[in-house]
């Protein structure tokens, strides 16, 4: 492989990483997966969602996971270090049987 084709492989990964980062970055305002890193995490996740403001819609696809309707601000004060990723909810991954004004 050469130099040129090292670097186009190298910016295509980079585009592909910022898409799906763009596609799981969380609303300012509207459905979010909580996902939590640790078993602690997890037991303190539903409380903490409420806490910040967070409606709970139900369970994510990842064990633990919590998807919610809430503002993205209000639930800053959950974050990586407290062992929790806030992405964007996706219907087609987290389920749209529930809509944001909690209908079905």
């Amino acid at each position: 492989m050469d130099g040129r084709m090292s670097l186009t492989l190298i910016q295509t990964g980079a585009v592909v990483a910022a898409m799906v980062g763009f596609a799981f970055a969380p609303p300012a305002r509207g459905r979010m997966l909580l996902v939590p890193l640790s078993p602690g995490s997890a037991a303190a996740l539903p409380a903490a969602a409420v806490n910040g403001g967070a409606r709970l819609l139900g369970a994510g696809p990842v064990a633990g996971s919590l998807v919610v309707v809430g503002e993205r601000a209000r639930l800053d004060g959950m974050s990586l270090a407290d062992g929790v990723i806030i992405l964007s909810a996706p219907p087609l991954l987290c389920g749209a049987a529930v809509t944001e004004e909690g209908e079905g």
